[in-house]
């Protein structure tokens, strides 16, 4: 009984996206090989933005700080993500972690800087799977997991 009272509190949002077939394409691969490197992302009101790049056993962290009012700096968190892309064009799919303590709208802030470049210059190889031909996307990561779910 407890467990059917506290799920009618629990909702999932699920954000869909129209991808492009080969995006889609780049993503299911990328969940197909556990060898992948994989991003993941902090976020704290301490520290600011915390890049966590898993490559070949070993990671690297990478910290974009607060600005001087101690607020999330998007547009070098949007500069960060772009250089990650660029360093990992096949990965598309990032795991969140944000703490307790940083507000909804803040997270969903991050999540659309993100998701695609804001400049039309700006794009990213990918490989058609079917084709074998090379194209180009603006999105960078256009799947977000949430790694921390189910902590209190």
């Amino acid at each position: 009984p407890v467990l059917l009272v506290s799920s009618a509190f629990v909702q999932m949002m699920i954000v869909e996206t129209e991808l492009p077939q080969v995006v889609q394409q780049a993503i299911q691969k990328q969940d197909e090989n556990p060898k992948a490197a994989q991003v993941a992302i902090e976020m704290n009101k301490k520290e600011g933005v915390l890049f966590k790049i898993t490559e070949n056993g070993k990671q690297r962290v990478e910290v974009v700080g607060l600005n001087q009012n101690k607020e999330f700096d998007l547009k070098a968190v949007h500069a960060k993500f772009q250089e990650v892309k660029r360093s990992h064009p096949e990965i598309f799919k990032i795991e969140l972690s944000p703490d307790a303590d940083v507000p909804y709208k803040e997270i969903i802030n991050v999540m659309d800087e993100a998701r695609r470049s804001r400049s039309n210059d700006i794009r990213f190889p990918v490989k058609d799977e079917k084709t074998g031909q090379d194209t180009t996307t603006d999105y960078m990561f256009p799947e977000v997991v949430f790694a921390n779910m189910m902590d209190g």
